[in-house]
């Protein structure tokens, strides 16, 4: 077992398409200022919390866990609540909650919000591929 003890956690990036980049981190808290307008996988929940983290960073797409999803789809609803925002959760039984290398290496796609739906994220799909194709399509011309 992992455990991160510094507010800043560990962050990689994953992909670069020019002034792109797709960033891996165990928390949507640990993303800051230089991750505005990114894509950004998290081992976070996609709940309320995740989405207000979200869209204060104002991160282009995020990627968070469903964590079962749960009552009332409290493990998605901060994604759901994203307007503009590219907002994705990974099935619980297919990527560890908490560890963003293993959403992004492991998690396939359980839910996609309506940015999402409309960038041609699809649900089945691997979260790798798909943020990366986003990427690719965002970051052409930069």
């Amino acid at each position: 077992m992992r455990v991160v003890d510094d507010h800043g956690g560990p962050v990689r990036t994953v992909v670069r398409r020019g002034e792109l980049i797709v960033a891996v981190m165990d928390s949507v808290a640990f993303a800051s200022a230089e991750h505005a307008g990114q894509l950004i996988v998290t081992g976070s929940h996609g709940g309320a919390s995740a989405g207000e983290y979200a869209r204060r960073g104002r991160v282009a797409a995020v990627a968070c866990n469903d964590a079962g999803i749960g009552k009332d789809d409290a493990g998605v609803a901060g994604l759901a609540a994203l307007d503009d925002v590219v907002g994705v959760a990974v099935g619980h039984e297919t990527a560890r909650i908490g560890d963003g290398p293993d959403t992004w290496e492991s998690g396939i796609v359980s839910y996609a919000n309506r940015a999402a739906l409309a960038a041609g994220v699809q649900v089945g799909e691997p979260l790798a591929e798909a943020f990366t194709r986003l990427a690719t399509e965002w970051g052409h011309g930069c």
